[in-house]
């Protein structure tokens, strides 16, 4: 029997037309994923890493399939009434449950499965780099589908199906759906997902949580693979253990204990529906009551009180469920979890911040537009198609009601949704600044909200409802409209790129504390305006067409639509139509015809044909520039600035110079160079050739001046010049550059191959090369005078000669005392100002008034580190400080111009570091940032490999010894966990095979991760006095050079004579290899001795690692001493040297050893490199706790 009841679910579910359309509808996102060939530089097509990838995250829309299987299996005997018929039958309980189970499940993997074979047919039928694809292996797929597709949807269903067969409610299946959606969102909040991003690397304890409560297991696959280097994401399979197999483990008996709990509440005997005592009827003498025609009312009245009712009848329905109630309650706890997970628990380093309107308000947007679209995707089709699945349609449509009091009573239910979501996020946001103590509501901000994030949804409400009257299915009209919801966020992906095309699209508008909205406010309020008109005429043809009666076909709702429009509709639609049109056309203009709209295709177009023409200048000697003078012109309430420049060029070669090439970064008015005529001036591509009358002969200097005005026009974008928080630098730099600009080129060679341009030539990183090249860059004169409006204070680097007010503008005038490297950086804004002198030293803070909480603690951390460089690397080499605040729009921490520093609000002013148990990230910042005064313009490097060492290698030093000289050794504990973490997951995305430390090119996650820690093992194993010395030693030699000549060669040679020889071959290997390291401690005890000491025993593992060039690892020998250290508190919470019982070198030469020590007091942990100076993917066995 059993048998055939399964025979008989599978082909009841193979006749339905959907499982065609879902699996036709799979197997054609799989080509168009895998044509399109996305996976980070270095990394394989069809990587395992890949592959486990997009199935993984692909199998979040097996949901959807679950979804119309369980509700087809379940709800299909009551929708046909056949409950009573199928229930007194001979089936048995269990055949009826499992069968039905069995074939959502079944179905619902057959459905998905052509995913895995679309995507293998993509890869082989695009024009792909074949060397980016490798060997067919089937492994590759057999194990995402068993480990990854067959899970995910058997938990899927048994989730979905249960509840589908508790509550037998749609509504409630379709909520059920959304709590699974929302357990992955929340465990993407806490790992930091690369699908819900944050900048900040997650914490062990915090991606442990993630990986066991994401349902999909992705969190726990990111987990398991987040130190991967792109050589083993391209030949290693996932491991089925650790987190990832209790992860399956976990949610596999969930599963199966939510369907064994399912099948014992299931009555096959009772009906759903409540047996209603009838009332008692009296036996009275009944009188025949005459019929009177019902008086219908057609007039606005009438329809009211029909729109009320049915509004009434609707929100009853939707908003006083159980199913609502569980969708509210997801929010909340997306939000809270958003919101806690920063606010209050941190985020880098642990740190909270200050609990501003706008910080919040950033938190929460993108988890409302996610969470909004996907409750509005379900309850969209419940809505429309509530009365059909009753099967009350057909009375209710023959009711006088207009079509137009059907649709309003609906889309105002549905947009009632997001915005009692919008309400609910604003009333967390407004709990958790109580619960802090803050006051400043800022109700005006979360008001933004229902414009900026409403808007956008509520004409996805209106869409949702077109979709679902014009389709003859509420399923159909699901999925189109789902479809529509994902190619509105990826249209560029099939060549929608205009903001005209993208269905929904408005710009993301953020808020900063210091300048408001910005940037591209005009764009959302057109867009704003554009978007709501197409979805009013959308709105009108919904009415026209709405279902009544029985379900028409397409083509009679074309006629339907096209007949009985009155003058009131006529009107309207004619309305909207031209607001529609006019509000695109004004987007059109400002985008296409004030600025000149360029797509990605004629962006690559512009850089090829540019090298064409152009490449032939790049072998030009250049000049070099010896001084620059400039008049910068800031008008921030009118968004622009001009600039007047002139500069002093001198031929640094030894061959004289004939021409000089020249590219615009912005298009200049007026350019002129002394004793040269322009040969060409081509505006298309913003370069300039001019002949010198005589060649420029060696070490001869020439003037050069400009003038530019640069202005927004249109909808274009520059977050430099803002109202309040101008700062136009290095990122916006508006000077032209002298020569040929090899940054124009495409560099993606398949593109390059395309287009038939030649291989690139390969960066010379040669130790020669580092030691030899002759760089024509050097350091300049500077001076400048800035002119603002009157309210605002501007900056720039030199000293302050004068200040003045003229024309109702401020005026200052800078000069450089000596000569600085030309990073220059101007600012304007309204800023509160606290100025102390420190040893002869000006401290000048410039800040928005309302952030002052941490200006102390920036004070302290500059005099400490102005204090420890002054003693240990030499005179520093200005005679002020100025750290200048800047809006939060940029995307970085902080900058060092000469004697400038740029801090932006929230890294820094925002963060609370109030707590005395808080990690001082206000610290750590601000002395990483003055320390560049020292690193990057004392002492210079030569542009070459290995540079970034002098730059931010000994400026996270520096940072390292001056925090462990405040807060203790935990500061280094903290900080070389961040950048263990750092290194470890930016080499997984690394684009390029790993280089040594010493020949680092551009790799950030050297720069900022390895490089700190190979330092202090270098400062552990020569001492820190020493290792000062030898930086010191050059820096003295660079101090008063022009030039950049400091180089990594030379660093290495001074730190080889203040080391031991045996201990030469060791820095070498943290240098000159790619190193890393397994260190671990087993079988840890401690027994007390008769003289009150204690003897500590523990057996140390050991192994390290080297990266080949071909990017594999390979097992090598260790010999060297490492840190051993026993506390008695965890080494993350030391502040002084009382907690540590025993601190010294072992060397460890052997895989496995066992040591013993002596110490005074009972120890509490025992660690090897216990502050972290060792490269370790893994470092919570490094400890062992007695």
């Amino acid at each position: 029997m059993f048998k055939k009841i399964v025979q008989f679910e599978a082909f009841y579910q193979l006749k339905q037309r959907a499982f065609p359309i879902f699996a036709l509808l799979f197997l054609a996102l799989g080509v168009f994923v895998g044509r399109q060939g996305h996976a980070p530089t270095g990394i394989h097509f069809n990587a395992p890493f890949q592959v486990y990838f997009y199935t993984s995250l692909f199998t979040l829309g097996s949901v959807f399939i679950i979804m119309f299987f369980a509700v087809s299996a379940m709800l299909r005997d009551k929708q046909h009434q056949m409950e009573p018929l199928i229930y007194s039958s001979s089936i048995k309980k269990s055949h009826y449950f499992w069968s039905r189970f069995l074939g959502t499940f079944m179905f619902s993997v057959l459905a998905f499965t052509p995913f895995l074979l679309g995507y293998c047919l993509g890869l082989h039928l695009s024009n792909l780099d074949t060397e980016r694809i490798a060997d067919f292996n089937w492994l590759t797929y057999i194990q995402p589908f068993l480990y990854m597709v067959i899970p995910n949807i058997f938990i899927c269903s048994s989730i979905i199906f249960s509840v589908c067969t508790l509550t037998k409610n749609s509504t409630a299946t379709y909520v059920s759906a959304v709590f699974v959606y929302t357990l992955y969102f929340v465990s993407s909040i806490f790992l930091n997902s690369p699908l819900l991003a944050q900048a900040v690397p997650a914490s062990p304890e915090s991606m442990a949580m993630a990986a066991v409560v994401d349902p999909f297991g992705i969190a726990a696959f990111f987990e398991q693979t987040q130190y991967w280097t792109p050589f083993q994401k391209n030949t290693q399979l996932l491991s089925f253990s650790g987190l990832f197999l209790l992860n399956r483990v976990v949610w596999m008996l969930v599963a199966l204990v939510v369907l064994w709990a399912t099948y014992q509440l299931f009555s096959f005997r009772k009906l759903t529906k409540k047996v209603k005592k009838e009332p008692s009827i009296k036996n009275e003498e009944q009188r025949p009551v005459a019929y009177k025609t019902v008086k219908t009312y057609y007039h606005f009245k009438g329809q009211s009180l029909a729109f009320l009712s049915l509004l009434k009848m609707e929100l009853k329905h939707v908003f006083r469920s159980l199913p609502f109630i569980a969708v509210l309650i997801m929010w909340l706890c997306i939000v809270f979890s958003e919101l806690y997970a920063t606010v209050v628990s941190g985020g880098e380093y642990g740190v909270p911040i200050y609990p501003f309107t706008n910080q919040l308000i950033n938190l929460i947007v993108d988890p409302l537009s996610i969470f909004s679209l996907i409750v509005i995707i379900f309850y969209s089709s419940e809505i429309v198609w509530r009365e059909r699945s009753l099967n009350f349609n057909s009375i209710i449509d023959a009711t006088p009601a207009k079509n137009g009091v059907f649709f309003l009573s609906k889309f105002a239910a549905l947009l009632l949704l997001p915005i009692i979501l919008i309400t609910t996020g604003i009333v967390m946001c407004l709990a958790f600044q109580i619960s802090l103590g803050y006051s400043n509501f800022e109700f005006g901000l979360y008001a933004s909200l229902y414009y900026h994030y409403g808007l956008q949804l509520m004409v996805f409400c209106m869409i949702a409802l077109f979709v679902n009257s014009l389709v003859t299915n509420k399923y159909l009209g699901m999925g189109i409209f789902g479809l529509m919801v994902l190619l509105s966020f990826k249209s560029n992906l099939i060549g929608l790129e205009h903001p005209l095309t993208s269905i929904g699209y408005l710009p993301r508008l953020q808020s900063n504390n210091m300048d408001g909205f910005y940037a591209v406010s005009s764009l959302f309020n057109h867009l704003a305006i554009y978007w709501f008109a197409l979805g009013l005429l959308l709105v009108i043809i919904s009415f026209k067409i709405w279902n009544r009666g029985v379900v028409a076909t397409f083509s009679l709702k074309w006629k339907q639509l096209k007949q009985d429009w009155s003058k009131l509709q006529k009107l309207a639609f004619a309305c909207f139509t031209l607001l529609f049109m006019g509000s695109g056309s004004l987007v059109f203009y400002n985008t296409n015809i004030v600025n000149d709209y360029v797509t990605q295709s004629e962006q690559l177009d512009f850089r090829e044909n540019y090298e064409r023409q152009y490449k032939k200048y790049d072998s030009l000697e250049s000049l070099v520039r010896t001084a620059v003078k400039t008049e910068v012109a800031i008008y921030p309430k009118e968004r622009r600035y001009t600039v007047k420049a002139h500069y002093m060029l001198k031929n640094k070669s030894e061959a004289p110079v004939a021409e000089l090439f020249i590219t615009e970064r912005i298009p200049l008015k007026s350019i002129r160079m002394e004793n040269a005529n322009l040969v060409f001036h081509d505006s298309v591509y913003q370069t300039y050739l001019f002949k010198f009358n005589n060649p420029l002969q060696p070490n001869d200097s020439v003037a050069l001046s400009y003038h530019l005005k640069h202005e927004l026009k249109g909808y274009e974008t520059d977050v430099s010049i803002v109202n309040n928080g101008t700062y136009i630098n290095r990122f916006s730099n508006f000077e032209p550059v002298l020569g040929y600009t090899s940054g124009l080129e495409i560099t993606n060679h398949i593109e390059r191959k395309k287009r038939n341009l030649p291989e690139r030539e390969a960066e010379n990183n040669s130790d020669a090369h580092m030691v030899m090249e002759d760089i024509k860059f050097e350091k300049v004169t500077f001076e400048t005078i800035i002119s603002t409006d009157r309210d605002q204070t501007a900056i720039s680097s030199g000293q302050l000669l004068n200040q003045w007010t003229e024309n109702g503008r401020n005026y200052f005038h800078y000069k450089s005392k000596d000569k600085i490297m030309p990073a220059i950086g101007y600012f304007s804004a309204n800023y509160k100002t606290k100025q102390v002198v420190h040893n002869g030293i000006s401290i000048e803070q410039y800040y928005d008034a309302n952030h002052d909480f941490n200006i102390k603690d920036i004070e302290n951390s500059v005099k400490e580190t102005l204090n420890y460089c002054q003693e240990h690397f030499g005179t520093y080499n200005f005679d002020y400080v100025r750290i200048a605040e800047v809006p939060a729009h940029w995307p970085f921490g902080g900058f060092a111009h000469p004697g400038v520093i740029s801090m932006v609000e929230d890294m820094l002013y925002l963060k609370n570091v109030s707590h005395p148990e808080t990690f001082n990230l206000v610290a750590k910042r601000t002395i990483h940032e003055v320390a560049h005064q020292y690193w990057g313009h004392t002492l210079t490097a030569k542009p070459v490999a290995g540079a970034s060492l002098f730059v931010e290698g000994f400026a996270k030093y520096t940072e390292a010894v001056v925090m462990e000289k405040l807060f203790g050794k935990s500061a280094i504990y903290q900080l070389n966990e961040n950048a263990r973490s750092r290194y470890f997951s930016g080499r997984s995305f690394a684009n390029t095979i790993e280089p040594p430390v010493y020949k680092v090119s551009g790799q950030g996650y050297i720069s900022y991760g390895k490089m700190l820690t190979t330092l202090l093992a270098l400062r552990d194993l020569i001492g820190e006095s020493k290792l000062n010395q030898v930086i010191k030693t050059i820096t003295d030699r660079h101090r008063n050079s022009n030039k950049l000549e400091a180089n990594t060669i030379e660093f290495l040679n001074e730190v080889y004579n203040v080391t031991p020889q045996e201990h030469h071959v060791l820095v070498d290997d943290w240098f000159k290899r790619v190193i890393a390291y397994d260190l671990s401690l087993e079988k840890g005890a401690y027994r007390p001795l008769e003289n009150g000491t204690y003897e500590v025993s523990v057996i140390v593992k050991a192994k390290r690692f080297q990266t080949l060039d071909t990017g594999e690892i390979k097992q090598i020998p260790i010999n060297e001493p490492i840190k051993m250290g026993v506390f008695n508190t965890h080494q993350s919470k030391i502040k002084d040297d009382n907690a540590l019982l025993y601190y010294q070198s072992h060397t460890i030469n052997k895989e496995e050893t066992e040591i013993k020590l002596i110490v005074n007091q009972v120890p509490k942990y025992i660690s090897i490199d216990p502050f972290g100076t060792r490269s370790d993917e893994n470092v919570v066995d490094n400890t062992f706790r007695f």
